[in-house]
């Protein structure tokens, strides 16, 4: 057996070695929960310097947030390779190479709302009348700014920019939404690309860019930079967005470098904030000479765990279809615990190694926990037992609002898509059970649950 397929005392197994020994230009690895994709990458790195003699300063790794890209720099350097780890962002910054570049706070957009529609409705009845339609509320203007429904429309515009921009679009594309948008979306769009244009004004004139522009920024400098990378590694890679993939083009353009991605699209939660599924499902339409290699065990869920998360989420259309086995097997791993309280599910656990989870921040702030997280930041992560709290709020309806559809790239409407992805990620996080607390109502996803998938569902009352 070669030295590689050790990574410090890990064995690799038959699907991680194909996947690593891929000759192709590019590489795509569909992974699923718990499948070792850390541990892939690392014995690609390990196959690359070892086998191929491919020198570490010539390996660009990418990761999608701080952390993750800090936990794979210190495994690396436990095998005794420096390699460079980066985030998106910390890609960009290294590209344009200048320390004065100026990112704008991202709560910056959403202050440029709040200053535009006190402005739009300080002085004209009017515009108080249409924008209190819009939020089908007849509240007083004093207090309208701090009702649920303005902070929806808000969080619309928000996202709505941020998708264009991540998208690579700009004002042009946004009045093109407008002229074909209903007549109710018309107002909407109209607020949108006032606040865009404003937006962009104020970072201009201050001198700074948001993220987006950065990472369209520094794609446009790559001609001039000095690249020598010849290998290409992003972990998480289903939660590319447009901007992030033609940044990698470029550089494979610019450097001829081969490129080897890792991402589970069942686990693709960030469309919100730009990501795009179809890179990933449809790796071949964007890169050409590609591998498809699949990572067919888990090392952490149990085979009823899952049969349940896997035809749960396979619910959705736009899905790759895998298999995924597991060598343990746990009767009834998933309890649903009704009108209980947190202490009587960590009492009746009695283990210390326990991981909750909230649908959002005010789940969370609510336990006195230290293992606050939302799902969300839980990605990745594992423990022996999962507790979600306040199931009630799974899926949320506030981020499906079609007037998204213009900036989403999407034709086909899919209820509950993301949502869906969500809470399987919430299902996949625990090695043995996962109880799920049911308050004031029953979540649909829980009802689907125990309607299809009796025999590995427990209840408790």
């Amino acid at each position: 057996m070669n030295n590689f397929y050790n990574i410090n005392g890990c064995i690799l197994d038959n699907n991680q070695i194909k996947a690593i020994e891929a000759n192709s230009k590019n590489s795509l690895v569909v992974a699923g929960a718990g499948s070792g994709k850390t541990l892939t990458i690392l014995g690609k790195i390990k196959y690359l310097i070892e086998v191929k003699n491919i020198k570490p300063e010539d390996i660009l790794c990418i990761s999608f947030t701080n952390e993750s890209a800090k936990s794979l720099k210190e495994k690396l350097l436990k095998i005794n390779y420096d390699i460079e780890v980066l985030t998106f962002h910390k890609l960009g910054l290294k590209i344009l190479n200048n320390d004065n570049i100026s990112i704008i706070n991202d709560n910056y957009l959403d202050y440029i709302i709040d200053e535009y529609f006190k402005s739009y409705i300080k002085y004209n009845k009017k515009n108080k009348r249409i924008f209190k339609n819009i939020l089908y509320t007849e509240r007083n203007i004093d207090s309208l700014f701090e009702t649920y429904e303005y902070q929806k429309i808000k969080m619309i515009i928000s996202t709505f920019i941020k998708l264009a921009k991540s998208n690579n679009l700009d004002k042009y594309d946004i009045y093109r939404f407008y002229k074909s948008a209903w007549f109710n979306e018309k107002i909407v769009i109209k607020y949108i690309l006032d606040i865009y244009i404003i937006y962009q004004h104020d970072l201009e004139s201050q001198g700074k860019i948001d993220f987006d522009d950065m990472i369209i920024k520094s794609q446009q400098e790559i001609c001039s930079k000095h690249l020598s990378y010849k290998q290409i590694i992003i972990d998480e890679f289903q939660d590319t967005s447009k901007v992030r993939l033609d940044l990698i083009k470029e550089i494979i353009k610019y450097t001829n470098a081969s490129l080897f991605v890792v991402g589970d699209d069942f686990q693709s939660i960030y469309r919100f904030s730009g990501c795009n599924l179809d890179i990933f499902i449809n790796f071949r339409k964007y890169f050409t000479d590609t591998t498809y290699s699949y990572l067919k065990y888990t090392y952490r869920n149990s085979n009823q765990l899952i049969k349940v998360s896997t035809n749960f989420i396979m619910k959705n259309p736009k899905q790759l279809k895998k298999q995924i086995v597991s060598n343990k097997n746990q009767l009834r791993p998933i309890k649903i615990v009704f009108n209980k309280s947190l202490d009587y599910i960590i009492n009746k656990i009695n283990d210390e190694d326990i991981l909750i989870l909230g649908r959002n921040n005010k789940d969370i702030q609510q336990i006195n926990y230290p293992n606050k997280l939302t799902i969300h930041r839980s990605k990745g992560l594992e423990a022996s037992y999962v507790i979600l709290v306040n199931s009630d709020n799974i899926p949320s309806t506030i981020r499906n609002e079609r007037i998204l559809r213009f900036v989403l790239k999407e034709h086909d409407y899919i209820p509950y898509e993301e949502e869906r992805r969500l809470f399987y990620v919430a299902l996949t996080r625990t090695k043995n059970d996962i109880y799920i607390m049911v308050n004031k109502k029953i979540s649909p996803f829980v009802n689907e649950l125990i309607h299809d998938y009796p025999d590995d569902i427990e209840i408790i009352k």
